[in-house]
């Protein structure tokens, strides 16, 4: 979640996070939890695997049920938070945020590792062994020989790591959504990459995925790649919505003054000196 917020009292995201569900730092809950996820990654993964075989446009079909099956209870609960803050708060109190994580966010790096992994999975030039077999098809075919493929998917993941790193703040207990259950412990973040774009998380993570479909070296795997991408379109929309609720009218001049994705065309210079030389 691309949200503007500091760790407070000098703690670790880490820390946070356990702090609002420490049912996880007994090491068989958390055991447990990880293989939990690990399976539904799995199934997530085989399920893209079995209708890419199927037939051509199986990858595209794949991918908009995996996206969309994290999109839509995402911006369900983030609409709906008002409601479901106070009525976990008002059942759990200090566990409100652990049930709510069991509930909602257990299921979010699973769904987003696969939907991110699954460009990959469409690999087609031969460099590597294919892992789906798919038909003869200019969308199959390769765009680029491999050797540029490969340098070109490189500096794109390159990129975005580099996007996703300097973000002044962000951490676990950000990217799980603690401060949904309990916002009055968050704090704005002012300054560095988020003086150029709202969401540095969502378009570091666009340029990766972007770059792993060009690994893959076909259309069809872009056409994944974007699919993943387009849909934080409408998660940045309901995010900034609750933003707004949240901080006032200070976020709403700020969302009006800085883009939500790509820098403004005169800033876009000064946008990467500032990646190459963040130590954030």
């Amino acid at each position: 979640m691309g949200v503007r917020i500091v760790k407070t009292e000098d703690k670790t995201g880490v820390e946070i996070f356990f702090e609002y569900a420490p049912s996880l730092k007994r090491w068989q809950n958390a055991v447990l939890t990880y293989l939990y996820q690990i399976l539904i990654f799995v199934v997530l993964i085989v399920f893209f695997w079995w209708i890419s075989s199927l037939f051509l446009y199986g990858a595209i079909i794949g991918q908009l049920v995996i996206t969309f099956s994290l999109t839509i209870p995402y911006v369900y609960v983030i609409k709906n938070v008002d409601k479901i803050r106070e009525a976990y708060r008002t059942k759990y109190d200090i566990l409100a945020y652990q049930y709510f994580y069991y509930r909602f966010i257990i299921y979010i790096p699973p769904f987003g590792n696969a939907s991110a992994i699954l460009p990959f999975l469409l690999k087609t030039d031969y460099f590597l062994p294919s892992i789906i077999s798919l038909p003869s098809h200019f969308i199959t075919q390769d765009i680029f020989p491999y050797y540029s493929s490969i340098p070109i998917s490189i500096l794109f993941i390159i990129l975005g790591v580099l996007i996703r790193k300097p973000s002044g703040g962000y951490d676990v207990d950000i990217q799980l959504l603690v401060y949904l259950i309990f916002p009055e412990k968050s704090r704005k973040i002012t300054g560095g990459i988020y003086d150029y774009i709202r969401h540095p998380q969502y378009m570091g993570e666009g340029f990766i995925i972007i770059g792993v479909g060009i690994f893959a070296n076909n259309l069809l795997a872009l056409i994944v790649s974007l699919i993943h991408f387009l849909a934080y379109i409408p998660i940045i929309r309901i995010e900034d919505s609750e933003l707004i609720k949240r901080f006032g009218m200070d976020f709403k001049k700020y969302q009006n003054r800085v883009p939500a994705l790509f820098p403004k065309f005169g800033t876009w210079k000064n946008f990467f000196k500032y990646l190459i030389k963040s130590k954030d």
